[in-house]
């Protein structure tokens, strides 16, 4: 029996977030020795350490895409201008 870890994602994208060079849903399985003791727990550590960077890489490219993607609807929507909290609170005091 041979030992892996597996990391499965299946991301849910808003519409209109496609592109062709990633996959929304991805398995990945990392193999880990099935030796006795330090052997096995130090390749543990190695697929947990790769698991983890492979995972980065990835859905850091994702946040890259849908982060330009959110930009552009902040953009719609008007900032509120901290002088206008000013006039209030002196409003206020009088």
């Amino acid at each position: 029996m041979s030992r892996t870890i597996a990391i499965t994602y299946d991301l849910h994208l808003h519409e209109g977030v496609t592109t062709k060079a990633l996959s929304a849903n991805k398995t990945h399985e990392f193999p880990v020795s099935s030796g006795e003791g330090k052997d096995y727990y130090n390749s543990l550590q190695t697929a947990v350490n790769e698991a983890k960077a492979k995972l980065g890489e990835e859905l850091t490219a994702w946040r890259d895409i849908v982060g330009d993607k959110e930009q552009g609807k902040e953009k719609n929507v008007p900032m509120k201008n901290d002088d206008d909290d000013d006039d209030e609170e002196e409003e206020a005091d009088v």
